[in-house]
């Protein structure tokens, strides 16, 4: 070690300053308290336009974190999301700003799509649901509803958010399609007993 020059620890050793908890070396939200981090990069050495990059490559990190944290919260499939970002990560670390800058914001916009899905994915099988119990209050025929039902149902566990939506939308139609039918059923037989 040179005379007069601090020993500069890693920012693993140093952990959170509010939790103590480990840090990876690009963190900038703590994983576990959430708290917001300033990573302290040798940037002055660097151009005003490597300096301008890495500033938008910090937000776009820090954006994408907050939807991957909002995803993980809801229990939303982000794999995807969280490689890419730690991809962005690794890219800063080298500093290839605009890699990263690129990376951070596929990460987030693959989160939020996918949490975006989920949510309306949720919302659709609520309204199968209703409309299947509307059916089988009916006395309607429901089996390739719950098939469909469970077709979204796994295609969600796999992450495939995209998919499952559809199949509830396409359980929903036929619960609603069954009602009718009954219901057209129903009709005929009361004019038919006039």
């Amino acid at each position: 070690m040179a005379e007069g020059r601090p020993l500069a620890l890693p920012v693993t050793d140093l952990g959170c300053p509010t939790c103590g908890a480990a840090l990876g070396p690009y963190e900038l939200l703590c994983p576990s308290c959430g708290s917001k981090l300033k990573q302290f990069l040798r940037i002055e050495n660097l151009p005003p336009r490597q300096r301008e990059l890495h500033a938008i490559a910090n937000g776009a990190m820090a954006q994408a974190s907050a939807h991957l944290s909002n995803a993980h919260r809801l229990g939303v499939k982000v794999d995807l999301a969280d490689d890419l970002l730690g991809m962005a990560k690794k890219a800063a670390m080298q500093a290839d700003f605009s890699v990263a800058l690129d990376l951070a914001s596929k990460s987030g916009e693959e989160a939020e799509a996918q949490t975006i899905q989920f949510e309306a994915l949720q919302n659709r099988v609520r309204v199968a649901r209703r409309a299947m119990e509307a059916a089988r209050e009916d006395g309607a025929d429901l089996n390739d509803s719950e098939e469909l039902l469970e077709m979204a149902n796994e295609a969600s566990i796999a992450g495939d958010y995209k998919s499952a939506l559809r199949y509830a939308l396409k359980a929903a139609q036929r619960a609603e399609r069954g009602r009718g039918q009954y219901q057209a059923w129903k009709v005929e037989i009361s004019d038919f007993l006039k």
